[in-house]
């Protein structure tokens, strides 16, 4: 029996390479995963340490770009890009053995990039360096979105990320509230919102996610549940989850 191919999941949001880990479970006996890697520098000395069969590229990270990572390595995995940009979801990858999934990745794609991985064998031969140099150099990631846009009838408000403190679901709407305790309504859910949040917001329960920037302070409570006071202009309480306890240990450290 072939050993499993032996992954490292690099990406900068827990949530993300969390999910990537429990989509593989299925795949076990064809991939294994020995590392995870928050960004791309991490990445880098991690891929270059283990010299993994296989890695899980975020396109988009704060301190470099997957493409980035890329251009900075002398040993070369298979690799299976991640990303929420569909333009980057190009056929070009193909042409160099290369498979990319978007977010949020559903199983049933995922399982085409494992059959597509196991056709190709253990190492890329066919990875073109110079090709796939010339694709880097004519995609650049996008810039990160700065504000969430918000349709108020025939208006568009732009909530700057750093002025949200928390958003709260209210039957089939959500309210997002800023440091001045102003609130704004939108009919998006908060999974639909989630997946234009950057890293720094966190859901803490079905009915709340919250800017991390903007915690006061954080206490135990009762039956594995947090209180986070918030650090806006009524100093919110916000009770976390039962369900999300593990999840919350996980993001801060506790």
């Amino acid at each position: 029996m072939k050993q499993p191919f032996r992954a490292i999941v690099i990406d900068d949001e827990p949530a993300a390479r969390r999910l990537i880990r429990n989509l593989l479970g299925d795949y076990s006996h064809v991939v294994t995963i020995i590392d995870e890697a928050g960004n791309g520098r991490e990445a880098i000395t991690k891929i270059e340490m283990q010299k993994p069969d296989l890695i899980f590229l975020d396109i988009q990270m704060p301190d470099l770009t997957g493409f980035e990572v890329i251009e900075k390595l002398s040993y070369r995995p298979n690799i299976i890009f991640t990303t929420a940009y569909e333009q980057y979801a190009i056929k070009a990858f193909e042409s160099f053995s290369i498979d990319y999934l978007l977010k949020p990745i559903k199983d049933e794609r995922l399982y085409q990039s494992i059959e597509k991985l196991k056709q190709f064998g253990r190492l890329n031969s066919s990875i073109n360096s110079t090709g796939l140099q010339e694709i880097i150099s004519q995609l650049k990631a996008p810039p990160k979105p700065s504000a969430l846009s918000i349709k108020s009838g025939d208006r568009i408000m732009l909530l700057r990320f750093e002025s949200i403190v928390y958003m709260e679901a209210q039957d089939k709407y959500v309210y997002i509230y800023n440091t001045e305790n102003q609130k704004y309504l939108t009919d998006q859910s908060l999974t639909a919102l989630s997946e234009k949040l950057p890293a720094g917001f966190f859901r803490i329960q079905k009915s709340y996610i919250i800017n991390k920037e903007k915690i006061k302070e954080m206490h135990k409570h009762l039956n594995g549940r947090y209180l986070f006071i918030m650090d806006d202009k009524s100093l919110t309480r916000i009770t976390s989850g039962r369900t999300y306890h593990d999840e919350i240990k996980e993001e801060f450290g506790l």
